[in-house]
Order: C-alpha cells, then sequence, then structure tokens
C-alpha cells in the first residue's frame, strides 16, 4: 500500500494529499505528527528514499536550531533515523512511500510520477 506522510499545516503536504485523492491509487494519509513513526518504520521507509539521505530532514527550519543535532550524521541512514525518532518534527514532508520506492515532494513533481 501507498502511503503518505502527511502534516495538515504545510502547504505542500495539503497539495500532496489532493494529489493523491485525484490519483487512481489507493493511498493511506498517515499524520506523522499525531502519530509518530517507530524506529522500524522510519528505517524501512527511508532505505528507500529517492535521494540523499540528508533530505529527509527539515535542516533549514527554525526549530531544527533548537534541537541538539551534535551528534547527526546526514549521510548515516541509521543517525537520520535516529534523529527523527526523537525528533519526528523535523522530517521532510511530503513523503510518499509506494513500497518499492519512497519520495519527497518537493518539488512537487516528484510525486507526480508515482501515482
Amino acid at each position: 500500500m501507498t502511503v503518505l506522510y502527511h502534516n495538515p499545516r504545510c502547504s505542500k503536504s495539503r497539495a500532496a494529499v489532493a494529489l493523491c485523492e485525484a490519483s487512481d491509487l489507493d493511498v493511506e494519509i498517515h499524520l506523522y505528527l499525531t502519530d509518530p513513526l517507530s524506529k522500524e518504520v522510519l528505517q524501512d521507509v527511508l532505505s528507500r528514499l529517492d535521494g540523499p539521505i540528508s533530505a529527509a530532514i527539515r535542516s533549514k527550519d527554525a526549530k531544527f536550531k533548537e534541537v541538539d543535532s551534535s551528534n547527526l550524521d546526514l549521510e548515516s541512514l541509521d543517525s537520520v533515523v535516529e534523529f527523527l525518532s526523537m525528533h519526528g518534527h523535523l522530517m521532510e514532508r511530503p513523503l510518499l512511500d509506494t513500497g518499492a520506492i519512497s519520495v519527497i515532494g518537493r518539488p512537487m513533481e516528484h510525486l507526480e510520477a508515482h501515482l
């Protein structure tokens, strides 16, 4: 099943929901802020990420500066998973996982190819 990890406060994420609803695919919408992802799910989803693992973290977000990132290795899947398991609000969104590939919808065209 295809899953869209969604933050309703994010306009790009809301646009991704609209794309999913317009597609022929059965897409589950997962509100990751209210239902945080386990380390196992993060590992699974991010291991299939199309692009650099560093793209999974909102490192330019002002809240990123408020957390301890001194042990974060942006090139390491395990390090990114560990960081996001503690700071899920800093996961880049929208994130679409088809089960074969995970894609960040920035720009939105990245999602369109998989819906």
